[in-house]
């Protein structure tokens, strides 16, 4: 039998993820017309049929889900092979995913960014927003190489490199009979409406446990999808949340309406880390870059008092 080309699986793992051919040839950079010639000699070769096709629709067979999940294999170990050899020239090339979760990849990201560009001059970044849970489950699989994210939480088999603690501030509206305290003690959130996100964040949990040590179970959960919409509902006087440090400086810049205030010790908070495979053959380079981006996020969660 005629072995399938790298090609050809990267080509079929494309239909699968997209279900949509002219949507998987946009991804990997090819026209239609040749990634369906690619996929129907991938057929021809192994005897099967991968894909089932609707009209605009692509369904996975049976027998397709199995081998496009042993493609996804191959051609994580082909990328790991090619790391390899790149760690022989001392650095990072070629493609490396990197994702972080929505309440860090915009006060974290472009420090993170920066810090990789500058030690890895050649590699290509492709940069993503992902909740924790599909995040660790793409790191897991191969598709995320290094993942921004908060603990604790459950990370599977992942490598863990802590970066930063950063705690957690009071975000009230301007005025609020609150604003002028040096500090606060986490017992003030008892009397407080506090907004939460919802399921789905894990800053919710970290949030919703410091609500739980200040004696508060009950709080206001909102549909909102992001912690600047949050903070314009405090502007709003729906009610007052908690920042982690890192989300001071823009959510709370001055002429924002909103006030920020520390807790008193011990503060709540939530652990900054970085997750990848480790089995990643890139690892020792990985945890050398986090001890600078740790300096850099100490510095940035400092900042916000």
């Amino acid at each position: 039998m005629e072995r399938p080309t790298l090609r050809q699986l990267e080509y079929a793992v494309a239909v699968a993820d997209h279900r949509h051919f002219g949507r998987a040839a946009e991804a990997v950079c090819v026209t239609q017309p040749g990634l369906s010639g690619q996929i129907q000699q991938l057929e021809r070769r192994l005897g099967v049929r991968l894909f089932e096709r609707s009209g605009r629709e692509v369904f996975l067979t049976s027998v397709g889900a199995e081998i496009v999940e042993r493609g996804r294999g191959l051609l994580r170990d082909a990328d790991e092979l090619a790391v390899a050899a790149s760690l022989h020239r001392g650095t990072v090339r070629g493609c490396l995913r990197v994702a972080a979760i929505p309440t860090m990849a915009p006060y974290l990201l472009p420090t993170l960014t920066r810090t990789m560009r500058e030690r890895w001059p050649e590699a290509h970044l492709e940069l993503w927003e992902q909740q924790t849970r599909p995040m660790v489950a793409a790191a897991e699989s191969g598709n995320v190489d290094l993942g921004l994210l908060a603990v604790p939480y459950d990370t599977g088999s992942l490598h863990v490199e802590p970066v930063a603690d950063e705690p957690f501030h009071l975000a009230l509206p301007g005025g609020h009979r609150l604003a002028g305290a040096e500090s606060l003690p986490l017992g003030a959130l008892a009397d407080l409406p506090v907004l939460l996100l919802p399921d789905g964040h894990c800053l919710r949990d970290h949030a919703l446990n410091a609500c739980e040590i200040a004696g508060r179970v009950e709080h206001s959960e909102v549909r909102a999808a992001s912690l600047s919409t949050l903070a314009q509902m405090v502007v709003g006087g729906a009610g007052v949340t908690l920042l982690p440090a890192s989300a001071v400086g823009v959510e709370a810049r001055p002429g924002s309406g909103i006030v920020t205030r520390p807790f008193e010790p011990p503060a709540p908070g939530r652990g900054i880390a970085l997750v990848w495979r480790p089995t990643d053959p890139r690892s020792e380079l990985f945890a050398a870059m986090a001890a600078d981006l740790a300096l850099r996020v100490e510095a940035l969660v400092s900042r916000a008092g």
